[in-house]
């Protein structure tokens, strides 16, 4: 709401603002706002916050901006910067995989490291606030959903376990029961026209592969 309004009173509150920024190295800095329809824009946002902390505390304790309503407490500061820091890795793995090429085998463990990082969030009570650790239990519920659809993708088993680097150590690495190792191994090879017979499919690999 803060940034909006500055953004949308340009004759007034946009004008008081670059005049306070004027002489700091936010100079011409706007704040991010919150665009439901562009990726991380709400961490975007947070983060921008969280860097002119001090201008914007400054500029909303101005009476006469009369935006001192919307000013945060010491309480609130806390939980934008522990949202910062737990979206942080959705921010990078989007930016990692709107690069140019990026190997499908990349997906699965990205999506396990997301995971793994909400997953730790959710149980951190110690440090962080309970409506952090709300937005991550949301947040690993969502991402849970995408993550159960690959097991009716082929092209994302064959990749893992066609991967040079990864083949089945990764499901290892992960603890994956060793059915569902076999199942990927099963629909990898199925893929190729050749379907393994009824032999336990994890004594028909070696150890690398």
């Amino acid at each position: 709401k803060i940034s909006f309004k500055i953004i949308n009173s340009p004759t007034m509150l946009l004008s008081k603002w670059r005049e306070q920024l004027a002489d700091t190295p936010f100079a011409c800095r706007t704040l991010h706002r919150d665009v439901a329809m562009q990726w991380n824009s709400t961490h975007n946002m947070l983060e921008c916050v969280l860097e002119l902390k001090e201008p914007v505390m400054e500029f909303l304790d101005r009476a006469h901006n009369g935006l001192t309503e919307y000013s945060l407490t010491d309480k609130e500061w806390e939980v934008v910067k522990d949202l910062v820091s737990g979206l942080q890795i959705l921010n990078d793995a989007t930016t990692f995989f709107s690069a140019n090429g990026v190997n499908t085998s990349s997906v699965i463990p990205a999506m396990y490291a997301i995971d793994k990082v909400f997953a730790t969030g959710v149980l951190n009570e110690e440090n962080l606030s309970e409506p952090v650790r709300h937005v991550l239990t949301i947040g690993k519920k969502t991402l849970n959903k995408y993550y159960s659809l690959m097991d009716d993708s082929d092209l994302y088993r064959m990749a893992m376990v066609l991967h040079p680097f990864y083949k089945l150590n990764y499901f290892r690495n992960a603890k994956w029961i060793q059915e569902w190792i076999d199942t990927s191994v099963w629909h990898g090879c199925a893929g190729f026209g050749r379907v393994p017979g009824r032999v336990p499919l994890s004594g028909r690999v070696g150890s690398g592969t």
